[in-house]
């Protein structure tokens, strides 16, 4: 390059900089552009195409700054600190988007930043060109200067305060609260105080976020009361006209989506929280209690009972043969945990490094203490031992104590747990799939497939035998089993020989008995409904459905025949039963 084109490069306005190309890249560094080009298509498979393309951007231009000050550099491996340093000091050099400036700091360290994940992931991935030690550290990049302090205006009549901007909305998101205690202590006291002293007692024995929600929903219920009726200063004196007055507040309320209200669920909370309040107040004996509790089990709205989400059958093994053949062996395993043991997501992110015990000859998954306050232990499928042997020799130790960790060695997050299982789906193209869809679709399985309610509850960690009977309610086989059982005697009288009445209702039942399905086999007729799948395949005589009569005794004795003299006992045993029931005019010979 010659000194007169390295001075324009240098004095350019940033945006106007020519970024190298990769088809450039792959001539001068092919394995670097190639390292490259494999990282970044294995970020899209976990983040957003805009960050993607940030990486890309950066990438591709500390790449084209390397190979120019060292065309000796053509790998990622051969990149050391002195690469670095040279890369730092050409974008501290470089001119800003105003006349006489530089760079900002904030974009040379969202630069470094980008550069160092680099780094620090081709190197955890395992990947071959890669170097021993990352060159780069986020702490290179300059911290940002704090912008001045900024002189307050001085008035000559000074005027009031301009209000902080609130949110109207019955949760708690909003750097302004809607309303604040120090508000709500103003026009009643008491009431506050009672309210505060409860929260107190509250955050001994509930979670952090219960005790959180709960602080809102008062606080708001305490600011409309307080406001709409400023002589009711105290608990003791909330009536049910105050309650009825909130309730035609919190319908009016604005929702999360512009132009909806707060959704039957939201106002069903709030009144809840706000009744167990009252409850409590009442049964532990404060002072400032009402008399009795104003809110009504009538006032709270009927909940929706909706089906759990899950993925049907053909759906979740398009999922899982895409998840098989996942690159990414931490993706891969964070999945398959998900979807063979039906754990949470907080639960799969608090797993502990040595959680993977053996009794006898079975390995076991302590699942930690999550949502229910409970802890478990879940029998691992085979594969998922071998997972989690082949994660742990590509993690190396764990330096967080925790079994899948990020780069950083911090938990996971659940953002990033939904789109790994996001990933999965598009590749499998089975359309968007949460994390609790793999829950319920292992449950759905194994509740369609025998295992017991007592036993599906111990391996999803239920407390309540309610929760678990859920899945009872999608049970396709069984209802289809109870079904079929009810439509075979309807259907017996269907094909009867029997002379059907001539009036409307014979009319009827022969027009039934014309659409009655039957396949013919080779020794009899299935009469397996349609809509309904064949669980046995190639063994229909052992099925439910199977059908045989007289005329098919012939070949019933030679296949029992055959299967005795090729030494197949239980074949031939099978045959000699359907054979007793058609000679003897059992159940089989009923439907001839």
């Amino acid at each position: 390059m010659s000194a007169q084109v390295a001075t324009q490069l240098l004095t350019a306005p940033w945006r106007s900089l020519p970024s190298p190309t990769w088809a450039r890249l792959e001539t001068t560094a092919p394995e670097m552009a190639a390292t490259m080009r494999r990282y970044l298509a294995d970020l899209g498979e976990s983040l957003k195409p805009r960050s993607v393309d940030a990486a890309e951007a950066v990438l591709r231009q500390f790449a084209g700054r390397v190979t120019e000050a060292d065309v000796s550099c053509r790998s990622v491996a051969a990149i050391e600190r002195s690469h670095v340093e040279d890369y730092l000091a050409w974008l501290r050099a470089r001119p800003g988007q105003q006349p006489n400036s530089t760079v900002l700091a904030g974009t040379i360290a969202h630069r470094v930043g980008l550069v160092a994940k680099f780094f620090e992931r081709v190197i955890a991935w395992g990947y071959e060109d890669a170097p021993a030690q990352s060159p780069i550290s986020r702490r290179d990049a300059p911290p940002p200067p704090r912008p001045p302090a900024r002189a307050k205006k001085l008035s000559a009549v000074p005027g009031p305060a301009t209000p902080a901007k609130r949110r109207p909305t019955a949760g708690l998101k909003g750097a302004a609260p809607e309303v604040s205690w120090d508000e709500v202590a103003a026009r009643a006291p008491e009431m506050a105080a009672t309210i505060r002293r409860y929260l107190d007692q509250l955050g001994v024995s509930a979670r952090p976020t219960t005790v959180t929600a709960a602080e809102g929903i008062l606080r708001l219920f305490a600011g409309h009361v307080s406001d709409a009726d400023p002589t009711c200063r105290s608990v003791a004196a909330i009536e049910r006209r105050h309650i009825e007055g909130y309730k035609l507040w919190l319908a009016a309320r604005p929702g999360a989506k512009p132009g909806k209200k707060l959704s039957p669920v939201s106002i069903r909370h709030c009144l809840g929280t706000l009744r167990t309040f009252l409850e409590r107040v009442i049964e532990w004996g404060y002072t400032d209690a009402p008399p009795r509790v104003p809110v009504y089990a009538g006032d709270l709205p009927r909940p929706d009972e909706p089906l759990p989400r899950f993925l049907d059958d053909p759906t979740a093994a398009k999922f899982m043969a895409a998840l098989a053949v996942d690159p990414n062996p931490r993706r891969r395993l964070m999945v398959e945990l998900l979807a063979r043991t039906g754990m949470r997501v907080g639960e799969l992110s608090g797993l502990e490094d040595d959680a993977m015990v053996r009794i006898r000859d079975t390995f076991w998954l302590r699942i930690p203490v999550g949502k229910l306050h409970n802890d478990r232990y879940v029998p691992l499928h085979p594969l998922l031992v071998e997972l989690i042997d082949d994660y742990r020799t590509w993690r190396g130790p764990s330096t967080s104590g925790l079994l899948v960790q990020r780069d950083d060695g911090r938990a996971f997050d659940r953002r990033t747990v939904h789109r790994y299982v996001a990933a999965v789906a598009k590749r499998a193209g089975v359309g968007h799939v949460h994390p609790h869809q793999l829950r319920h679709t292992l449950a759905t399985q194994a509740i369609n497939r025998g295992m017991s309610i007592e036993a599906i509850a111990a391996l999803l960690g239920h407390r309540s035998m309610r929760m678990t009977l859920t899945y009872a309610r999608i049970s396709d086989r069984t209802v289809a089993e109870e079904y079929a059982k009810v439509t075979d005697a309807v259907e017996a009288r269907y094909r009867s020989t029997d002379p059907l009445p001539a009036d409307a209702a014979g009319a009827n039942m022969r027009r039934l008995a014309a659409e009655a399905h039957q396949r013919l086999l080779g020794n009899g007729h299935c009469t397996r409904p349609v809509a309904l799948d064949c669980q046995f395949e190639s063994i229909c005589e052992r099925c439910g459905f199977f059908d045989t009569g007289p005329e098919f005794i012939p070949i019933l004795r030679r296949q029992r025949d055959h299967a005795a003299d090729h030494g197949q006992s239980d074949r031939a045993e099978l045959f000699r039963s359907l054979l007793s029931d058609v000679e003897d005019g059992g159940p089989m010979a009923s439907f001839s």
